[in-house]
């Protein structure tokens, strides 16, 4: 597919080029240097910055020189040699033609159709064909170029032939798409694992408010764009993004910068600002946010992060932070030797270096803080293909400034670009102990197969490109300093391993950075979520407070979550907490309360069994109903009991028991109080027609029996339908879980309580009709009291019960109960015992016959006076039966309806 490509691409230019058969190119005009060899190896590096406007199509010039581009060109030289000193191509010299680029496509692109010239030719003439398959040009591989720009337009030519380029320093992630650039390898990673660290950093410090700049270059804006694209995927926030155009006037550049530099100036939240772009354009930037102190912190890319012209900006200690990512770095112990120790040949051929020391000459004067500005200010005024040099040069010979000026990973970068080559070489030559093939005739192509393969490790770095052609080899993380005055930048911090995907911080003074904040907005704290703001980025937003039961417990949560059913949480809560379980406790005040009223009643009640029993015989005890007393007291201990079972924690058998227990045991003590207010009245019924057809009926055990079974098969029911049972209310109460008990049929516990006040409203009215009886038989009175105290208590009740919630409902019942109970235990009883007690005299037969024969007497002459009124009310009606009188005549008489009754009845 790949060949089929380029032959298309090739037939087209064949098309095109029908009258043109070669293209040539004059040596002279180019600035290079060059060593003659067996095999060539070509080397494209910017020596100088930029070139010089041209209105023709001529030879440019370039302007600006570099001394870093001339270190490298050096390192590349020196690499060569060494292999050419070792025994690694044994017989066999390797020879270089190295071109300057001036950072320009085009200025690369006449030196790369050099490269495609016919091998020995003596014309240096590119031959146009369709097929190069066994096609012989000067060079068998390029080193470069130096950047990713330079380096694509350079891939699109060397493609044709497919020549191997290896570049030391480009590192857009386009180059590795082999599709279109198959010939292109690279000693160095993909921008691609430097965006991926770079947003690891920001990350790490948890900076999520982040600028970007970046030159209008491939570079610069393939970087960007990754670095952007991995950093949104993160959630991090790009506050704005900024370009410097590429090509355009000085004019025109400087102007762009001016309202960059007030958007860093003015954007005051943005603290972490990330560069990708050209060390000429951060050099301006620089220069104006160096008057103002705004200390924050730059991400720098490997394009400027170790320029030294940078570091020697006035006010560059004001700006803040340089965080830098570099190339990792090898051994360069012996590279710095040869640099110190670097020859000046008076008549060396190396122009690059001639020209350096020419500049030198001219910046004598110059001190070192500005000899680099001044070298590349003075370079346009000397003649590049000069070889002289003068004398006085001789005294930079041993001088620092070259060591000074180099950039550790680039320069080692060369020097494995220089031994992948040579490894490849020595595979596709054969090259054993002391021999290689002599055939430099193969075809480029072959030689870019066994670089492929190449995997060797030197001096403990290991030398080999992985699919896409990139080099594995990760970054060193740097942290500008300020030592003795001068900004240095040779610092390493921090190490990015690409395998592992990894920071690993090798120095604390990356730690510091922890103190810069970078964000739209404040994090919101757990129990926090975010809401959106206005703005669009979602890394502005404000913050609101979970609700009431719902929590979140990472900063910066989207949502709160629920609490389960048993926990709960206050707004703002950062987690749930156990609701507590709560119920009418037996430490709780109010239960003591209860429980001490309740045991007192029973000890009441022992007491007065106990008085009853020894004056069981006497006339006391037997008008309160003997046997019944008893009975009665025991129902009035049962309910006594039944309130030990409202407190506590419920279960379903307290819940089942507590209601029917006092449902049985209370209606079993009105019961007896209703037998006994009947046979009262009964006893002293003076009518004997009524009289002995009510004690017919009377049986005080049927009575009692029947109506506590009612109310037994009442409470059976409830119990096997719907009955009480142990309830755990989570929802009720915020902070706490309620147990308690849920009465099931509510219709059945009231029908359960309606009952007892249904007999109590029977016994009620059986003993109002009784209540002027004899004194010491006059139970009557006592027994119409105590139902008044239950109709009060359990009237009262119900409006209570209805509204309370909580844990003391139950006790709400339990006063009920107690109330109820001690009126019928104090009204019953207690006049009993204090005449027991007191008023032994009363408690005998004589004193009760007495009472009686007077009640009798009284009675007597009640009926008497009945009886005259009736004869006379008789004659009346007889002497007005010829006429008839109108009953108010009767009325206004002053005999009643009711009287006449009871006397006719006598």
């Amino acid at each position: 597919m790949l060949r089929s490509m380029i032959l298309y691409v090739f037939l087209t230019w064949c098309a095109l080029s029908i009258n043109l058969l070669f293209a040539c190119e004059i040596l002279d005009d180019f600035d290079n240097t060059g060593a003659p060899g067996d095999i060539i190896i070509g080397g494209l590096i910017p020596v100088h910055g930029t070139i010089v406007s041209l209105k023709k199509p001529e030879s440019q010039p370039c302007a600006g020189y570099d001394v870093r581009g001339l270190v490298k060109v050096i390192a590349l030289i020196h690499s060569i040699e060494m292999v050419n000193n070792s025994t690694l191509l044994p017989g066999i010299k390797l020879g270089y033609e190295i071109y300057d680029t001036c950072t320009e496509p085009t200025k690369a692109l006449k030196a790369t159709l050099r490269f495609l010239s016919i091998f020995n030719s003596t014309d240096n003439c590119v031959k146009v064909q369709c097929n190069y398959t066994d096609y012989q040009p000067t060079v068998k591989a390029v080193i470069g170029a130096g950047t990713s720009e330079v380096s694509i337009a350079v891939a699109r030519l060397l493609n044709i032939q497919l020549i191997p380029q290896i570049s030391y320093s480009a590192s857009a992630k386009i180059l590795s798409d082999k599709a279109r650039f198959p010939a292109f390898l690279r000693t160095i990673p993909s921008d691609d694992y430097q965006t991926k660290a770079m947003v690891k950093v920001v990350q790490r410090f948890q900076w999520n408010w982040v600028g970007t700049i970046a030159s209008d270059d491939e570079y610069s804006r393939s970087g960007i764009d990754n670095f952007i694209a991995q950093a949104e995927s993160l959630g991090i926030c790009i506050a704005f993004q900024e370009v410097i155009p590429f090509y355009s006037s000085i004019q025109v550049t400087n102007s762009r910068i001016n309202e960059i530099a007030n958007i860093v100036i003015n954007r005051t939240k943005v603290n972490v600002i990330v560069i990708f772009g050209k060390s000429t354009h951060v050099i301006e930037l620089f220069k104006i946010l160096g008057t103002h102190n705004i200390s924050k912190v730059w991400i720098a890319s490997d394009s400027w992060s170790t320029n030294s012209n940078i570091t020697r900006l006035e006010g560059i200690e004001n700006i803040g932070d340089i965080v830098g990512f570099t190339f990792k770095s090898g051994s360069l112990s012996k590279f710095q030797n040869y640099l110190k120790k670097l020859p000046v040949n008076l008549k060396n051929v190396n122009t690059f270096l001639n020209k350096y020391y020419r500049l030198r000459v001219l910046c004598a004067n110059v001190e070192n803080d500005e000899l680099e500005t001044c070298i590349s200010n003075y370079s346009h005024h000397v003649d590049a293909n000069s070889y002289y040099v003068s004398n006085k040069a001789m005294q930079y010979q041993e001088d620092n400034f070259l060591v000074n000026n180099i950039e550790p990973g680039v320069i080692s970068s060369i020097q494995w670009s220089v031994t992948a080559l040579v490894h490849a070489l020595r595979n596709l030559l054969k090259c054993n102990e002391g021999t290689c093939w002599k055939t430099f005739d193969f075809a480029p192509w072959k030689l870019l197969e066994e670089l492929k393969k190449v995997n060797v490790t030197d001096d403990g770095t290991k030398i080999q490109f992985d699919p896409s052609g990139n080099f594995i080899s990760g970054y060193d993380i740097v942290m500008w300093k300020r030592i003795n005055g001068k900004m240095e930048f040779n610092h390493t911090v921090a190490e990015y391993d690409i395998q592992e995907d990894k920071i690993k911080v090798t120095n604390s003074r990356l730690n510091h950075l922890e103190e810069i904040t970078s964000n739209c907005s404040i994090h919101c704290q757990p129990g926090q979520i975010k809401l959106s703001s206005e703005d669009h980025h979602t890394c502005c937003y404000n913050c609101a407070n979970c609700s009431l039961h719902t929590y979140s417990k990472t900063i910066d949560a989207l949502q709160c979550y629920p609490c389960f059913a048993d926990e709960w949480a206050p707004p703002g809560s950062a987690s749930c907490h156990k609701k507590s379980i709560i119920f009418l406790y037996w430490s709780n005040g109010f239960s003591i309360v209860l429980l001490t009223l309740s045991a007192f009643g029973i000890v009441l009640i022992i007491i007065i069994s106990v008085i009853f029993m020894k004056n069981v015989n006497t006339p006391v005890v037997k008008s309160s109903g003997g046997t019944m007393s008893f009975i009665m007291l025991i129902s009035l201990l049962l309910s006594f009991l039944s309130v030990g079972l409202f407190i506590g924690k419920p279960n379903n058998t307290t819940c089942k028991i507590r209601q029917c227990l006092f449902g049985i045991s209370f209606t079993l003590a009105v019961s007896c109080a209703l037998a006994k207010s009947l046979k009262i009245l009964l006893a002293f019924n003076f009518n004997p027609v009524n009289q002995n057809h009510l004690k017919n009926l009377y049986n005080y055990g049927f009575i009692t029996s029947f109506c506590t079974g009612l109310q037994a098969v009442i409470c059976t029911l409830w119990l096997v339908f719907n009955g009480p049972k142990a309830l755990t209310d989570v929802s009720r109460l915020q902070r706490e879980i309620l147990v308690e008990c849920s009465e099931g049929s509510y219709v059945a516990f009231a029908v359960m309580l309606g009952y007892i006040a249904f007999l109590a409203l029977i016994c009620f009215t059986f003993a109002f009709k009784g209540r002027k009886l004899p004194e010491n038989y006059n139970e009557a009175k006592f027994i119409t009291f105590s139902m008044l105290i239950y109709f009060i208590s359990w009237i009262t009740f119900v409006p209570v019960y209805v509204t309370t919630h909580g844990k003391y409902l139950p006790a709400v019942e339990v006063v009920a109960i107690l109330s109820s109970t001690y009126g019928i235990l104090c009204c019953q009883f207690f006049t009993k015992c204090y005449i027991i007690l007191f008023k032994k005299d009363c408690n005998t037969t004589t004193s009760f016959l007495k009472n009686l024969y007077d009640y009798s007497m009284k009675s007597t002459n009640i009926i008497t006076n009945h009886s005259a009124r009736c004869k006379s009310i008789k004659k009346n009606n007889s002497q007005n039966s010829l006429n008839v009188t109108p009953i108010s005549s009767v009325q206004n008489n002053g005999i009643t309806n009711v009287s006449r009754k009871r006397c006719s009845s006598w």
